[in-house]
């Protein structure tokens, strides 16, 4: 009689060795794919920073050309490339090129010049980075790469408070008028002088400062903003100046004035002292908003408080004093401040730079302007669209 076999041990831990290779292989591939593709993620996310970087950095270029400072094409690579470098990432091959307002390709970066039709540039970053576990396949090197455009031009609008667009709630004529009732019109950039905010912030003698008369008496003067009319709370004006709270907002816009004592303010604008506000600057006004929304259809102009302002672009103001309680005859109208008010009945000013500046979009092509006496040069931005 044969006596059963129960089990059979090394046919068994055959079996089990290979399940264990298979485990193994699994385990490993899970493991890659879990550290290898999450350092692909995190390189792709570095990748595209480098890309917006270079982009935003080659639309500053175009800023400082289209403000006058005269900037070439290898200024732009050279801002692409270190920006690049900076990111730990390297520039696809064609990967700069200029844009239209459009986003159409209108040149290459590294071409030889700028081309006319240029409102930004269009970066395309790449990055090669070695692998961990994925090496074991033989993937060693794994490649990212990403694609961003950032665009350069007049401020078409204006960003909320909350995003860095302090927007003061009073509004200058184009072009800015003397309060003697003879609206000689005094342009920014000629009787106002326009610097930089490097040229402002040195001017301790306050040569360069420009004191800009508060004339309430008719349409051509100043009108104090009611921050309503952009879906601001409240009715305080010292509140809107001093907690600023603009929404974003298109520009060409009408504005209302706000109605009441302004005296109560000049503590409320001294706040800003030494910063750069940006200030609206007013083309017309009407007793009603035209139905059409162009100044050319208002019937009627209107004069005093409650009117609405055509609003159609800003000027941007580094604030050294605010001269509005009470009567300031010898603050207003003697130096320093340009050009001198001294002899025209200004009670009331403020004082500052006009200068050149620089914020975010959105962006697009610099107004042409038919009457030089009534420009004011425009706030230039950066946006990045990608």
């Amino acid at each position: 009689m044969r006596t059963p076999r129960l089990f059979q041990p090394h046919q068994e831990g055959g079996q089990a060795l290979v399940i264990l290779a298979v485990s193994l292989s699994a385990l490993l591939a899970m493991s890659a794919l879990i550290i290898d593709g999450g350092n692909a993620m995190a390189q792709q996310r570095a990748t595209q920073n480098g890309a917006d970087a270079a982009s935003l950095s080659a639309a500053a270029v175009l800023v400082e050309d289209m403000s006058g400072a005269n900037r070439s094409d290898a200024d732009v690579l050279a801002a692409v490339q270190q920006s690049l470098s900076v990111n730990e990432s390297t520039l696809a091959p064609g990967g700069a090129v200029y844009v239209d307002y459009n986003r159409n390709v209108v040149g290459n970066v590294g071409g030889g010049s700028i081309p006319s039709s240029a409102g930004g540039v269009s970066v395309t970053a790449a990055r090669t980075f070695g692998t961990f576990l994925a090496g074991i396949a033989g993937m060693t090197t794994m490649n990212s790469g990403a694609q961003a455009t950032a665009l350069a031009g007049a401020v078409q609008g204006i960003c909320a408070a909350s995003e860095g667009c302090a927007m003061a709630p009073v509004t200058f004529s184009i072009p800015v008028r003397i309060c003697d009732g003879t609206n000689r019109p005094l342009r920014i950039g000629a009787e106002w002088p326009l610097v930089s905010l490097e040229t402002a912030l040195a001017d301790t003698s306050k040569s360069q400062m420009s004191s800009v008369p508060l004339c309430t008496n008719g349409p051509g003067g100043v009108g104090w903003l009611d921050m309503r009319t952009v879906g601001c709370t409240g009715n305080n004006l010292a509140q809107w100046i001093t907690t600023p709270c603009n929404r974003s907002f298109d520009i060409p816009i009408w504005l209302r004035t706000e109605a009441g004592n302004m005296n109560n303010v000049e503590s409320a604008m001294d706040t800003y002292r030494g910063q750069v506000i940006l200030i609206p600057m007013f083309d017309s006004t009407c007793r009603d908003v035209p139905s059409s929304g162009l100044p050319a259809d208002c019937t009627d102009p209107g004069n005093g408080n409650n009117l609405w302002y055509h609003i159609p672009q800003f000027a941007a103001f580094l604030l050294d004093d605010a001269h509005i309680q009470g009567d300031n005859r010898p603050a207003c109208q003697n130096p320093p401040g340009l050009p001198l008010n001294g002899g025209n009945g200004s009670t009331s000013c403020i004082d500052g730079w006009f200068i050149k500046f620089v914020t975010v979009g959105p962006v697009g092509p610099p107004r042409a302007c038919a009457d030089p006496t009534a420009c004011v040069e425009p706030i230039l931005a950066t946006q990045l669209v990608r």
